[in-house]
């Protein structure tokens, strides 16, 4: 497996392979968004599993942005302690980290602001799953919104982080605006993909104006959101060319929401056989052919035979996994060393109900074997 463990770089950001953990909701903040004690350690035992680079779980950039309990916050100047003690430790085994900045939009959970607040959308679309319909978004609060995010990523900045990356897909936030389904406004920022682009464009903007043009700033974009008046890979291609001539520096290629059609989840289940696994990385390959920046392809990547063939063939230039790593933190290590058995992750999604728990994101089926084992 020479080219996963090949030494290469984005930008600033150099990486000692080309294995990312793909950004998970771990449950390791307060209920304010402070990283705890437990994150940091969360972060870093994942470190010390040899990855290239760790993208964090979804941090909200205003209080109003919250969607899980437990979710880390990156709102407040008084975070940047927290934040980064995280860094440290995720720099202390060797390893790159990257904080995923994000606002939940209409999937926010007003349950959980830590002070009042409305919960915002590019519409007044009913959410398919929560069934709360957030306030449509006036341009004034589209600025903050904007100016949030900016903010976000100059703290990350400060923290320590060795790059951010825009969280615009699984209909939070950043694909509300891009999606004709979520976004029906009929100012500026509403209409066709080249006006629905603009929110987007604006917060790079505004990133790449506080973090100068040497920090890396990546994307995980939805290229298709599997779900009627959705993004279509077409829509998706046109802001990947976008992001890619107006300084993005990586995009890394998601697709739908836990409210997509017909199974295609982001986290879809029952992948058993290789046939099975990156179910995304034929639309990372319309991306790789189309712009100039680097791809990263996630989706059910399990095999390192698999992997391979993603690399050998040019679909892109890294691989991402965020489960296998919930079971198996060091599997890098473990396939460096020469024991190339596929992920031991089942892919059953029971890993995201521990999360709920509050102690954590961890395998249940790892621990309900580990309690057998014992006397």
């Amino acid at each position: 497996m020479p080219k996963l463990f090949e030494k290469t770089a984005i930008k600033s950001l150099e990486l000692r392979n080309r294995s990312v953990r793909s950004a998970t909701w771990s449950g390791v903040g307060d209920r304010e968004g402070f990283v705890t004690d437990r994150g940091v350690e969360f972060y870093r035992e994942l470190a010390a599993g040899g990855m290239g680079l760790i993208v964090t779980g979804f941090q909200y950039v205003m209080p109003n942005g919250v969607a899980m309990r437990y979710q880390v916050g990156n709102y407040d100047d008084a975070q940047i302690e927290g934040l980064r003690r995280l860094c440290d430790a995720v720099h202390s085994e060797d390893c790159r980290v990257v904080a995923q900045i994000a606002h939940t939009g209409a999937k926010a959970n007003p349950d959980l602001f830590p002070k009042e607040g409305d919960v915002w959308g590019p519409s007044a679309v009913t959410d398919p799953l929560s069934g709360r319909t957030p306030k449509e978004m006036s341009p004034g609060e589209i600025s903050q919104l904007v100016q949030a995010y900016a903010a976000a990523a100059e703290r990350s900045k400060k923290a320590g982080f060795d790059g951010v990356q825009l969280h615009g897909a699984h209909g939070y936030g950043i694909n509300q605006f891009l999606s004709g389904a979520a976004n029906r406004r009929g100012d500026r920022y509403g209409g066709d993909i080249r006006s629905r682009y603009r929110f987007l464009g604006e917060v790079l903007e505004a990133v790449r104006a506080v973090v100068g043009k040497d920090f890396p700033v990546l994307i995980k974009l939805s290229g298709n959101d599997f779900a009627q008046g959705g993004l279509t890979p077409e829509e998706s291609l046109y802001v990947g060319r976008r992001l890619s001539a107006e300084g993005i520096d990586a995009i890394e290629v998601s697709g739908g929401s836990r409210a997509s059609e017909n199974g295609m989840i982001p986290s879809r289940l029952k992948i058993r056989r290789q046939e099975d696994e990156a179910y995304l990385a034929d639309l990372a390959a319309r991306f790789k052919e189309m712009v100039s920046v680097p791809i990263i392809t996630v989706g059910g990547i399990r095999s390192p035979k698999v992997i391979s063939r993603i690399l050998d063939e040019g679909k892109a230039d890294y691989a991402a996994m965020c489960r296998p790593f919930i079971r198996e933190p060091h599997l890098i290590r473990r396939w460096e060393a020469g024991d190339l058995k596929k992920a031991t992750c089942i892919s059953c999604n029971q890993c995201f109900d521990a999360a709920l728990e509050g102690n954590g994101v961890y395998c249940k089926v790892d621990k309900k074997l580990k309690e057998k084992k014992r006397p």
